[in-house]
């Protein structure tokens, strides 16, 4: 049976790449979106994102969905 792929977030990776790097508590200030919401995808601990959590953090980035959220087997 093929292994099952795994949706990963790239959110830890943005924020260090970011000028200056981010905490999580600056991304939370700037975005608006809650500390537990930024954990758990800094920390891959989540069972869904909200579409509007998405579309913030791509329009906050400047990227591309698939630069935020990528498959892992």
């Amino acid at each position: 049976m093929p292994q099952l792929k795994t949706i990963k977030c790239r959110l830890r990776v943005l924020m260090a790449g970011h000028e200056p790097p981010l905490t999580q508590t600056a991304l939370t200030e700037a975005t608006g979106l809650g500390s537990h919401t930024i954990s758990r995808l800094v920390n891959n601990r989540f069972d869904r994102i909200d579409r509007s959590t998405i579309e913030t953090l791509v329009d906050f980035f400047g990227c591309e969905i698939g630069d935020l959220l990528t498959l892992a087997s």
